[in-house]
């Protein structure tokens, strides 16, 4: 998505969210009934731009749904993914936005931390910093690389202020599936601004474990884009993901 201007103070109400991904990414409705043609129709346009890439044109259909149907599941407002299947090794990420009301997971259990999805306990923690905070908890290292770990932070993100951050390797459980696969994940938890009590949850996930760092540093690139819009931003300021 593109946008050319920053968020004003935050005095009209937040009328939805936006984030910026590299040119390389994917960006495509992931609604059920439009995500087929969607999908066909930006992968069209990148083997247009792209012909190296038309031997790869049903793998990226079918890789780009299957993470895209995940997305749905989870019950996100946007998605953006990576599918660079051009190597031996291919290449897959995603970033995705949900927002969490107040009182989800009220109880401050969790529903896995899986990407775009369930934010641990950090739901019912509302717009507090503090409190979303407090209910991330951090997993010490395993002996090897690949094992879990999970680390916390602050983040400052320069168009939407302080938020609550919680990244590593974690197991997600898959959306109506026993399974779980490891990744590496960042999820930043960004309080609503005006006493509203929302939390924006900003999600980076992909399977690469042995590109752990360099990934968590590419989501943190892309979640420093991340802003509010504001009912009375100028619409020809760029595109947002409506939040009612």
């Amino acid at each position: 998505m593109t946008v050319s201007s920053s968020a004003p103070s935050g005095t009209s109400p937040v009328r939805g969210v936006n984030i910026l991904v590299p040119s390389s990414w994917y960006e495509f409705d992931i609604h059920p009934a439009t995500r087929d043609a969607s999908i066909r129709e930006v992968v069209r346009e990148r083997v247009r731009e792209r012909p190296e890439l038309a031997d790869s044109r049903t793998a990226l259909i079918r890789t780009l749904t299957r993470t895209a149907d995940e997305a749905w599941q989870t019950g996100v407002l946007y998605f953006g993914a990576l599918a660079d299947l051009s190597d031996e090794a291919p290449l897959t990420a995603s970033v995705t936005i949900a927002v969490l009301e107040a009182d989800d997971r009220a109880d401050g259990t969790a529903d896995g931390d899986r990407p775009g999805g369930g934010a641990g306990g950090a739901g019912g923690a509302g717009g507090n910093l503090a409190a979303l905070v407090a209910a991330l908890k951090p997993v010490a290292a395993g002996r090897r690389p690949t094992d879990p770990w999970r680390r916390i932070k602050l983040a400052e993100l320069p168009d939407a202020g302080s938020a609550a951050r919680s990244e590593g390797i974690d197991d997600i459980e898959l959306p109506d599936d026993d399974r779980t696969v490891r990744m590496v994940l960042m999820q930043t938890f960004v309080p609503f601004p005006g006493g509203d009590p929302r939390v924006a949850v900003i999600s980076g996930a992909t399977s690469q474990l042995a590109l752990a760092e360099p990934m968590l540093e590419l989501f943190d690139g892309i979640t420093e884009t991340f802003r509010f819009v504001y009912a009375d931003d100028d619409p020809s300021a760029g595109s947002a993901e409506r939040v009612s």
